[in-house]
């Protein structure tokens, strides 16, 4: 049987470069999410996210084609259901990339999955990555950073909690939570 791994943590914790980091171990497949948010410059529908209208994502719901959903800054996320069941067939560790109501959600459904929380060093560390970022407007970001106020007390609910100051000492760390090394 496969393991769901879920990684957590504001917006510019590092979520995406960490699971793009973990996810070339052959052990590991990286769950796309379904969001209704518009496209980054360098995402690709498919790669990053599936992108969908609101409709379309609605419609996912009354499927049952979500193992968890939630809005995040007015866009709904979600994870597909069918192919985290086809990872823990195929005893694979899947990872979600998700925001604390889908972990929280999944931890409920999946009590046995492994949840961990990726932290800044620091608010100031966190400003100055949305800015380098430089994806979102001033508003978004603003919005971005009081939603990483409440997702950081959330922090506790996570079995582990990871401090993502030195990009390799953070992937080598996960990954020995992970058994990956």
């Amino acid at each position: 049987m496969g393991k769901i791994v879920i990684i957590s943590g504001p917006s510019g914790s590092g979520k995406t470069t960490v699971c793009k980091l973990l996810g070339k171990d052959r052990h590991v497949k990286k769950s796309v999410s379904v969001t209704t948010r518009p496209p980054r410059h360098n995402e690709k529908n498919g790669e990053s996210y599936y992108f969908v209208s609101t409709a379309e994502f609605e419609d996912m719901i009354q499927r049952n084609e979500l193992a968890e959903y939630a809005t995040y800054c007015g866009c709904y996320y979600g994870t597909p259901l069918k192919a985290l069941k086809e990872a823990l067939r195929n005893e694979i560790l899947y990872l979600l990339e998700i925001e604390v109501q889908g972990a929280l959600q999944i931890k409920e459904k999946f009590p046995e999955a492994i949840s961990i929380f990726l932290l800044p060093p620091d608010k100031k560390t966190l400003g100055q990555r949305l800015i380098k970022r430089n994806t979102n407007k001033e508003d978004d970001m603003r919005l971005r950073l009081k939603t990483a106020e409440k997702e950081l007390e959330y922090k506790d609910k996570y079995d582990y909690c990871v401090v993502n100051d030195d990009l390799e000492v953070t992937v080598n760390t996960i990954r020995k939570i992970l058994n990956l090394v």
